[in-house]
């Protein structure tokens, strides 16, 4: 019999179709069988909930339900997949733009990637990242924002700040980091891989130009679809750090 890496086996439809559509998402092959088969029992991580794994061994399962948290379960899987159980390096790299290309790096390895529309919800995907792997290792993560937009760079500073130490974030020069045809993955991969600088308290203040006010009425057009617009004075109080840019969104005007 053919040892297949990732089986899925569970009864559940439900649950089976949303497994089936993240593992498609990630293009990796799998098998769906019968939760105790020959099949599942060969594989080398199976997939499966937790009324079904009663008789599965404890390293070799990654449990899920009808609530299907994809980020904990690509983790898991992918951790499983790549032997790693006592990391010496967790890494979050983060590329800032209209678009933030978000990276999970552990020991080297590509553990998860991500695009964010936003800077509120990168930093929300950063925190369910480092709180998955905090609930199963014990090394201290780093997470490395790129600075080739400082506005960028800023707001998501500005948002990730409240909720982990300074000591865990670094910024990193992005040059060579972009190229042409990469994606936003490519260059937070890229960016997750270099060493970078300890943040100091002013990196999340930067000299505001008419190009940061078009940028940002940019920004917010684009995250709500083009049904609110922003005054320049508006735009100028959250660039200076007098609002934040979640007012903008839901109270301004």
């Amino acid at each position: 019999m053919t040892r297949s890496e990732i089986a899925v086996a569970t009864r559940n439809p439900k649950t089976l179709y949303l497994v089936m559509e993240v593992l498609k998402d990630l293009d990796l092959d799998f098998v769906v069988c019968e939760p105790g088969s020959a099949e599942c029992q060969v594989a080398k991580v199976i997939i499966t909930t937790s009324d079904e794994a009663r008789d599965l061994k404890p390293e070799q399962i990654v449990i899920v339900d009808d609530n299907l948290d994809e980020d904990s379960m690509v983790i898991a899987l992918m951790l499983h997949l790549l032997d790693i159980e006592k990391p010496t390096s967790i890494v979050v790299g983060v590329d800032p733009g209209m678009r933030f290309g978000l990276a999970l790096i552990i020991d080297g390895n590509v553990i998860r990637t991500k695009i964010s529309s936003s800077p509120n919800k990168a930093v929300q995907s950063t925190l369910r990242w480092l709180a998955t792997v905090n609930d199963s290792f014990s090394q201290e993560p780093v997470i490395r924002v790129g600075t080739g937009s400082s506005m960028f760079a800023a707001f998501f500073l500005r948002e990730i700040n409240p909720h982990v130490d300074n000591t865990s974030l670094e910024l990193v020069n992005e040059e060579n980091t972009t190229k042409v045809g990469e994606s936003d993955k490519s260059s937070a991969i890229l960016i997750a891989m270099r060493q970078g600088r300890p943040v100091k308290e002013s990196d999340d203040i930067f000299e505001i130009s008419e190009s940061h006010v078009q940028s940002l009425k940019h920004l917010v057009l684009d995250i709500t679809n083009g049904t609110r617009r922003v005054s320049t004075a508006d735009a100028q109080a959250v660039l200076q750090g007098d609002k934040s840019l979640e007012w903008l969104l839901n109270d301004a005007g």
